[in-house]
């Protein structure tokens, strides 16, 4: 990752993040120490806007791209992939789109199980690929969360493929297939009552891997065979989330499904909290500088999508799997403008 700063009047000359900006989230001033329960200082809010974190708001990264956002009484995942399942060619370590797809029905019921906070109330899809949709089938299938209403936002590939995987038909019905710039408020209601929330959806890129392609791009205008190998599971077109609390509370950005995006697609948007895919760009030009400059200097950030993808998720082992070099580059870029980045743990909880 580049370790170039952004420098100029863009550069914040406070060592500490500029949280009152708008009012946010009151404990992002952590130092990143993580517990189970991360405890956190709380930041003063700034009387400017008076947008203030809701009792609870916190994330839980599932690992790879996947995680989980609390607040009040609502839960939400994004790209709960759990099984972690092999994916590359033993000698060249390069990944091979033959390879069986291999879901860990019981890793991922149990991390389910124990470690999630409730029926998500919506799982949000960044794309396609199998570290992505491969366990969102059996989720949504899930006996203990039957009697919850679970909304998956997806592109119309997307919901090919969870249909060609045998999910759930009454899931399948609560799918709502977007292709990105919708703003949705949820629960439906008029404009003269405050939502829970609102998920905006953005166009957005996949990573530029080497030779500036990526794995198994494509797009499906009906479903398919049931996919067996992970070449069968494709893009299908990326997107990027912003979850706005209540009508006006913190705003969490979800660009964390690829290290790539859509400058124009984003620009002007000004999340609290950032999730950015952090590996994978090379490609890229200043990736992470302009991921910075079109969000307006977000003052939190939290990488992404930087582990192995491999080794159990519930493995006292796991913690071993982090790309250590690409949250220090993470952090020679933004911090010199004020941000804080809050470093996850696996299945651990971030309280902001």
């Amino acid at each position: 990752m580049c370790g170039t700063c952004v420098t100029g009047e863009n550069r914040r000359t406070s060592p500490t993040p500029a949280m009152g900006r708008r009012g946010l989230l009151r404990g992002a001033m952590a130092g990143a120490a993580l517990t189970t329960g991360l405890a956190a200082t709380r930041a003063e809010a700034a009387p400017a806007n008076e947008r203030r974190s809701p009792d609870g708001l916190k994330l839980r990264w599932l690992g790879v791209a996947g995680w989980e956002l609390t607040f009040d009484d609502h839960s939400i995942l994004v790209d709960p992939y759990l099984s972690r399942q092999p994916y590359t060619k033993p000698n060249s370590g390069e990944i091979d789109p033959e390879m069986p797809l291999r879901p860990a029905a019981r890793i991922v019921e149990t991390v389910a199980r124990d470690h999630l906070t409730k029926a998500p109330g919506l799982v949000l899809i960044t794309h396609g690929h199998f570290d992505h949709l491969l366990d969102v089938p059996q989720l949504l299938g899930r006996e203990g969360w039957k009697d919850a209403t679970i909304r998956t936002l997806c592109s119309e590939t997307h919901r090919h493929l969870l249909t060609a995987m045998d999910t759930d038909p009454v899931r399948l019905k609560h799918c709502i297939t977007v292709s990105g710039g919708e703003h949705l408020r949820f629960p439906e209601g008029g404009s003269d009552q405050a939502p829970a929330y609102t998920v905006e959806v953005f166009r957005s890129l996949h990573s530029q891997l080497s030779g500036y392609g990526f794995f198994a791009p494509g797009h499906l205008v009906a479903p398919p065979a049931r996919p067996t190998t992970l070449q069968h599971l494709l893009e299908g077109g990326s997107f990027g989330y912003q979850v706005t609390v209540g009508g006006d509370g913190p705003r969490v950005m979800f660009l964390s499904g690829t290290a790539n995006f859509a400058e124009r697609e984003v620009a002007g948007a000004r999340p609290d909290v950032l999730v950015l895919g952090v590996s994978g760009h090379t490609g890229v030009h200043r990736y992470v500088e302009r991921v910075m400059a079109a969000l307006g200097n977000p003052p939190v950030v939290v990488p992404s999508h930087h582990d192995t993808m491999l080794t159990e998720l519930t493995s006292p082992g796991i913690g071993k799997t982090v790309n250590q070099a690409a949250v220090t580059g993470l952090r020679r870029i933004v911090e010199p403008l004020g941000a804080t980045v809050l470093e996850p743990r696996h299945l651990r909880t971030l309280s902001l």
